[in-house]
């Protein structure tokens, strides 16, 4: 699948991501459950943060490409889960601002869909 998003528009968007959940990590500690939170907001930082490499590396579409293929290999986390819980977070929301709906996100985890067979559609 060919994006038509350019490399700086979709970096500022991660950084603006990845500053949401930096400001996650601080409100974390007032939350009912602030270990699971300031994990879940960690890991959604570092993967706005890899994922800004990747797009910076190697481009808009293979950066989607890439982050489809984690999604859908990423494993159903369990309740108390907060790394997995965030990684899938993260990637929902680079997924959707590039143009993936959740709807089709959801229906392509629930198949286990390779992310060849999207490119493909």
């Amino acid at each position: 699948m060919e994006i038509m998003l350019n490399v700086e528009d979709v970096v500022r968007g991660l950084k603006r991501l990845k500053s949401l959940a930096k400001q996650d990590l601080l409100i974390s500690s007032k939350t009912a459950n602030p270990a699971f939170y300031y994990c879940h907001a960690l890991s959604r930082k570092q993967k706005y943060e890899d994922l800004i490499m990747l797009v910076s590396e190697h481009g808009v579409t293979a950066a989607y490409d890439m982050a489809l293929k984690e999604y859908l290999e990423l494993p159903e986390p369990t309740m108390d889960d907060a790394q997995t819980r965030g990684q899938l977070h993260a990637l929902e929301m680079f997924l959707q601002t590039m143009g993936l709906d959740k709807q089709t996100l959801m229906e392509l985890k629930a198949q286990g869909t390779s992310a060849e067979v999207q490119q493909s559609m």
